[in-house]
């Protein structure tokens, strides 16, 4: 039968997070909306270009809102995210949210990628090397994962493209298909997976290859500081006396490991997992445009070059809403993980 008190206990506590997310929400539409108003410069101007005509740019700012009062510009901006409108790019001539609607599934499968290549190898890395502590291949991953960390991205996929693409040629080094393909029918904007779904095998092919190496370059840090936070959790909970007491008692190292220290080392790891994950959706900004990958980091790149402001406030408005779910999915996994959180 199911526990409808633990039941309730645990959506009370999911209801909880939620609210307690708002104000962050709010936080965040704030702000992006004062640093877009604090950018130097006039964005019509910018727009219109040095040779302008003042009637011309009069016009374009009444069509920005740019000479309503900052409240309503606010109230305008407010209501323009409740109803799905991130504003328009009069650089790109077009409405942002159709950009970014083209854009976002390119990042969202690098990211994706990405994660199933870092997870399970930080885990993998992280639990290893806690229980070979201070022996060579713990030195080794140590010294490796802080390379990891301190490699940054740019410079990680340079080496790749180098490694791979330029010595062996094993690997593209651009784009997410091949030049004489066409993009797959268009079911969900991800090539792996609409190719998956619409059963082309040479596009499926194609953009399995391409991905490796972007998401190998956004992987490496999660996957050294990930399985250093593991590492460490699980050498703390190995040194508990309820570890030692159930090892003294002679329950079989693998139940004392998987069942009582790993559950309670995933902790800590959770949390920086899940913003790991929400990070790498602004990380893919240095990735995409290593690798020439067409999705929310190279718009992000392209808006700063143009500069096209209400494109880049959009970019950056999603990873921040990125990471507030990235924080409320990791309350969650705390719950599922250690019952005593949702008590």
């Amino acid at each position: 039968m199911i526990n409808l008190a633990r039941y309730s206990a645990f959506a009370r506590y999911i209801g909880y997070r939620a609210l307690a997310s708002v104000p962050t929400i709010l936080g965040l539409v704030v702000l992006t909306f004062v640093i877009s108003h604090m950018i130097p410069g006039n964005p019509a101007l910018t727009v219109i270009g040095p040779e302008r005509n003042p009637q011309e740019l009069q016009i374009l700012e009444q069509e920005m809102g740019l000479n309503k009062p900052l409240y309503i510009q606010f109230y305008d901006y407010l209501a323009g995210l409740v109803h799905g409108n991130l504003g328009y790019s009069f650089i790109q001539q077009q409405s942002v949210s159709s950009l970014v609607a083209s854009r976002f599934p390119a990042s969202l499968e690098l990211a994706l990628a990405s994660v199933l290549i870092g997870i399970p190898v930080a885990l993998f890395l992280g639990l290893w090397t806690a229980l070979r502590v201070n022996r060579p291949e713990d030195h080794a991953v140590r010294v490796s994962s802080l390379l990891g960390i301190s490699m940054p991205v740019f410079w990680v996929g340079t080496e790749l493209i180098l490694v791979f693409y330029s010595f062996f040629h094993l690997l593209p080094a651009s784009g997410q298909l091949g030049p004489a393909l066409s993009p797959p029918t268009t079911i969900t904007g991800m090539y792996i997976l609409d190719s998956a779904l619409t059963g082309n095998f040479t596009d499926l092919v194609s953009s399995l290859t391409h991905i490796v190496l972007p998401a190998l370059a956004l992987s490496i840090f999660t996957i050294a500081f990930l399985s250093r936070i593991l590492r460490s959790g699980m050498l703390d909970v190995l040194g508990t006396d309820y570890i030692r007491t159930s090892a003294a008692i002679g329950l079989p190292r693998n139940v004392i490991v998987n069942k009582y220290a790993l559950r309670n080392a995933l902790l800590p790891a959770i949390t920086v997992g899940a913003l790991t994950v929400a990070g790498l959706i602004a990380g893919v900004v240095l990735t995409e445009t290593v690798f020439g990958w067409i999705g929310l980091g190279y718009l992000a790149f392209q808006s700063i070059e143009g500069p096209d402001y209400p494109s880049l406030i959009a970019v950056v408005l999603i990873s921040g809403f990125l990471f507030v779910i990235a924080n409320f999915l990791a309350d969650i996994l705390y719950a599922v993980v250690d019952p005593r959180v949702r008590l």
